[in-house]
């Protein structure tokens, strides 16, 4: 989200104010609210761009940047919800809008910003080698801009983090890695003399790094990245508790997966799923995605654990909220959907119970990492090795129907 917000001279208070609100809605996890507020704000801005034109007026420019801006408050509050197919409407509209007056100078941070939401879109729709490409564009104009002025540093931060989050999702962990930590560097030059002003964007990075670290095998410095994100989160939840509370529960499972104690993992998933089972009840459907991860985390902890019925029946919850999320967005989930199977037949094949229908899941998950491996090898080729093996191993353990058991 951009830290833009239209100037006096630039609009009329009406839209000003229509955009700020719009702003403090996403800002404080009040989605629909602002989704709503963005909606009118829209209208503002639109009739002041065509009375501009109509009057001859040099007023458009500046509300056309505003819009730009204003687009990608709402798609961020759209992918939020979840609601990914309407956020892309919206970041192409926005990307548009921005590429239609590119070479006017003002234009360059606002395209920066419409950009990286659509590479959001983009990514949450489960087309990550495009989200790459605009992501990789959005970085290298935040560079210029930075290289000029100062003040657009953080925007380059966060538009490095976020690249290091699309480029794992093509498996370029090396490369993910080495923007992710120069994007968690500049803020730690920048919270050097602002600390409060970009403690939620050091969070997040630092809580990318961790991830980006596990992947390159990085463990301990993982926990370490971790543990610090989760620092961060908590006190910002204080704060802020309607969005930080979720930011807290998913460095939560960052920690479950990077410490070496499985007690202690049990004990970091156990508070990330409460505190999503209190968001879902809230919200029912919005943190879905979320919370189902964390039931497979805390699945997982039980197991090692050899807690094995107990890890069956939380993922049996698991699976049943992952196949939820890929009805809505099909494409986007089938990588958790395939894992979600395999770790629910991998229980069961530990326990030796319910083997029947563990063959079933691993079957179904092999099918999905097949297409996942051809699109991705990089990223899915091991795990598709995995899930065969598995797969293999529930042949010979599962009778035939009728056989003897």
């Amino acid at each position: 989200m951009t830290d833009e917000t239209p100037r006096n001279d630039e609009v009329p208070d009406p839209a000003r104010s229509a955009f700020e609100l719009s702003s403090r809605l996403v800002v404080s996890g009040r989605y629909e609210e602002a989704l709503a507020a963005t909606d009118e704000a829209a209208r503002l801005f639109r009739e002041r761009i065509a009375g501009a034109r109509t009057g001859g007026s040099d007023d458009a420019p500046g509300a056309a940047a505003s819009l730009a801006y204003l687009l990608v408050l709402r798609c961020e509050a759209l992918s939020k919800l979840g609601r990914w197919e309407e956020c892309l409407r919206t970041a192409s509209e926005a990307v548009t809008l921005g590429r239609g007056r590119q070479a006017d100078a003002t234009f360059a941070a606002p395209l920066g910003a419409t950009l990286l939401g659509l590479g959001t879109a983009l990514w949450g729709l489960g087309r990550p080698q495009e989200a790459v490409d605009v992501t990789r564009e959005s970085v290298g104009l935040y560079r210029r801009l930075a290289r000029a002025h100062a003040s657009y540093r953080p925007q380059l931060a966060n538009a490095l983090s976020q690249f290091g989050v699309v480029l794992s999702r093509l498996g370029l962990h090396a490369e993910a890695l080495k923007v992710t930590r120069e994007s968690v560097a500049l803020y730690r030059r920048l919270g050097s003399t602002d600390p409060a002003g970009h403690a939620v964007g050091l969070a997040h990075a630092v809580n990318n790094l961790a991830r980006r670290q596990s992947a390159r095998n990085q463990k301990r410095r993982a926990l370490r990245s971790a543990e610090e994100a989760v620092t961060l989160y908590r006190r910002l939840a204080q704060v802020n508790p309607a969005v930080h509370r979720r930011d807290l529960a998913m460095g939560l499972g960052n920690v479950a997966r990077t410490r070496f104690s499985r007690e202690d993992s049990l004990a970091a998933t156990e508070e990330s799923v409460a505190i999503l089972q209190e968001l879902d009840q809230a919200e029912p459907g919005v943190h879905g995605a979320l919370f189902a991860d964390a039931l497979s985390l805390l699945a997982a902890a039980l197991a090692d654990l050899g807690r094995l019925r107990e890890a069956a029946e939380v993922t049996t919850r698991a699976l049943a909220m992952m196949r939820e999320q890929a009805a809505i967005n099909p494409v986007a989930r089938r990588g958790d959907l395939a894992l979600a199977l395999a770790f629910h037949a991998r229980v069961r094949a530990e326990a030796g119970i319910d083997l029947a229908e563990a063959l079933a899941a691993v079957t179904e998950a092999v099918a999905l990492m097949r297409e996942l491996a051809a699109e991705i090898p990089a990223l899915y080729a091991p795990s598709l090795a995995e899930v065969r093996a598995l797969e293999s191993r529930l042949r010979t353990m599962t009778p035939p129907p009728g056989g003897d058991r």
